[in-house]
């Protein structure tokens, strides 16, 4: 019984950090899945996505890992390797949110600052940060 308490109240969180989210995000967050998934179906844990203001324009971009997808049949996303997974990076433009970057990577986390640098952990445990930079992530 508790067990069903505590799935039900993980559904419930997790249902609720999928409505947070933008709906171009939501969007995006999909296609990812089906995209990652053999069967099209899948799902990806929150912390997979991040939607935070990245070029400092006061506007929510985002950032999908594909480490945090998981697919009905084959459980990790197909874009992911032994190490490290794709990881994509959006930015707002007008209502949209435009792919700006592509990288490998896992353990993705954004610092703070008005244009915070991004650290992702690399193949063999090294790890290495990117920011933007006014027309690039570098």
């Amino acid at each position: 019984m508790l067990f069903l308490a505590i799935l039900a109240l993980g559904c419930t969180f997790a249902a609720r950090e999928a409505s947070a989210r933008s709906k171009a995000a939501q969007w995006l967050v999909n296609e990812e899945i089906a995209g990652a998934c053999e069967t099209g179906r899948g799902s990806i844990d929150p912390v997979g996505v991040i939607e935070r203001d990245l070029n400092g324009d006061g506007r929510a971009d985002l950032i999908i890992s594909h480490g945090a997808i998981r697919c009905e049949k084959h459980y990790r996303s197909l874009a992911c390797g032994m190490q490290v997974c794709t990881v994509l990076f959006y930015i707002r433009r007008g209502d949209l949110l435009v792919k700006v970057h592509e990288m490998l990577g896992a353990n993705v986390e954004v610092r703070s600052g008005r244009i915070p640098s991004i650290y992702l952990s690399a193949h063999g445990g090294g790890g290495g940060t990117v920011r933007w930079n006014g027309r690039s992530f570098e």
